[in-house]
Parts: C-alpha cells; structure tokens; sequence
C-alpha cells in the first residue's frame, strides 16, 4: 500500500514497545498488526498489502471486537484520507486523529524569501557564535550524553509548559528516545549528533519511508543555544540526498509544536484518520 504517512514503517512503533505488547500476523498476503495495552487490542495501521481488502478487515475487526474487554478499545489508527470513503461504505466511522507535516526538502534546505527569513537569521547567529560547530554520525558511545541532553531538554519544556498532559508526553517521548538511541542500527534509523564548541548539544534520528520520502522521527536541541535547533534540521536535511520530501510526522495535538511546524511552511498537511464502527 502507498502512502505518505509516516506510520507505515517498523521504527516509529517499535520505540513504543514498552508501553504496547505487539504482534503480528498475515492474512491474505495482507500484514496485519496488533497492539495491546492492559488487555485489549487495536491496530495501529491498516492492514498492508497492495491495496486494501475489505474481507480482511472485517475479519481483523471481528477479532478485536471479540477479544476486547473494553469494546471502545477496537480501532483501526492512521488510515489515510484517501482510503476513508472506501470503510465509511463498509459502516466504519473516520475520526481525525492527527495531521502529519510533509516538506518540500529544497525549501528546508534553501530557506528562500521572507517567509523563511527568522530561520536563516537564528541558522547564521549559530554559525557566527559558534564557527566550530560539526554535525556527526550517532554512535553508541554517544548514548550517555544524549540521554542527558534529553533529560535537560525534558525538564527546560517542563518549566516553560506546565500543561500536565505535555509534561506526561514528555515522560513517555524519554522511554521511546531511549530505546530508538539504543536499537538505531536494527530498526534502520540515521542517526546525528552536533556539538558546539567541542559538547554534544543536539540529536536527530529518522528513517527512509519509501524512496521520496524521509521521516524525522525525533529531534533534541539544547534550547539556550540559539540557532542550533534550525541548524540541526537543516543540515540532517541537507544530508539526505535522493530524497524529494521531509515528512516531520505530527505535532501530537500541542499547539506549541503545530506553530514550529507549521513556520517551516509545509506544502501538504497529511491527515490521518481512526476507524471506529458505531
């Protein structure tokens, strides 16, 4: 199946296994996945094969629905927009869930005209303050540090933010950080680091959704060094040649990440949807 969603790739679940037990099977030549929480079970993507199968649908969504404990629980997560019409004909119910943010990578790299004139502005404070400043590969001995970046990162939005359901974000984020930084290699993604003036004050991770698209998974600046978060996007950008398109995934509903986001001037918001049947 061909879409532009991040979701449909093994890392950006994988890094959640701590809080989802997954499991997987094929039916119909289709890959179908499971997670299950406390119990009951969901599917975190439609199943994939080379175009959706209404039999195989129902079939999965029989089986959530009688498994399940808690009924509210069977969903189907991350349905494209153009595949919405085809379930709402089977009965299902589409409720957006998320919108993904997908790039233009010659825009992020060129950063033309006003509307991108603050990020070259704070890009070129970074490199007159700090001329040494290197972008390098992520390699294991460079976990510790990054995991007390992330730590110091987590705790500078804690004191800016103080809505409860960020700061829980932000405590879960920790555990999915950690276990993309220790299993980069198995789950395929590229990793970077920066340093500034000789410190790790920066990390990025992301993987190749298809062979236009490259997804960022997570990004970590150290936020009192201007310029350095700009910096950090551009260059991981700059660096993936043969690819057209840079998808930043979604902003999990927080108004502070849409805003950055959305300054970056993104040419498609990428809605994906949750299927319910009533």
């Amino acid at each position: 199946m061909s879409t532009e969603l991040s979701r449909y790739a093994f890392a950006p679940h994988y890094v959640w296994r701590g809080f989802f037990d997954f499991y997987w099977t094929i039916i119909d030549d289709q890959f179908c996945l499971f997670a299950n929480q406390a119990g009951d079970y969901f599917m975190p993507i439609l199943p994939m094969g080379t175009s959706p199968n209404e039999e195989v649908i129902r079939q999965v969504y029989g089986f959530l629905l009688a498994t399940n404990r808690a009924k509210q629980i069977a969903r189907i997560e991350n349905v494209p927009a153009h595949l919405i019409s085809i379930f709402r004909r089977m009965g299902f119910h589409a409720v957006q869930k998320e919108t993904e943010y997908l790039y233009e990578k010659v825009d992020l790299i060129q950063l033309k005209g006003d509307r991108y004139r603050s990020k070259r502005a704070a890009y070129n404070m970074l490199i007159r303050n700090h001329p040494t400043v290197q972008l390098s590969p992520y390699y294991p001995v460079h976990l510790s540090e990054c995991l007390a970046l992330y730590e110091t990162w987590r705790q500078e939005r804690e004191a800016r933010y103080h809505d409860g359901i960020y700061r829980a974000m932000l405590e879960d984020s920790q555990h999915a950080h950690r276990a993309g930084l220790m299993n980069y290699r198995e789950l395929g993604l590229i990793g970077r680091v920066v340093f500034v003036d000789g410190v790790l004050k920066g990390y990025t991770f992301g993987y190749p959704l298809n062979n236009e698209i490259f997804c960022v998974l997570f990004e970590v600046a150290d936020l009192t060094v201007k310029g350095l978060a700009q910096f950090l996007f551009r260059e991981f950008c700059r660096e993936r040649v043969g690819y057209r398109w840079i998808n930043t995934m979604d902003d999990s509903g927080l108004e502070n990440l849409k805003r950055v986001k959305l300054s970056y001037r993104p040419t498609q918001q990428l809605s994906s949807y949750n299927l319910f049947l009533p």
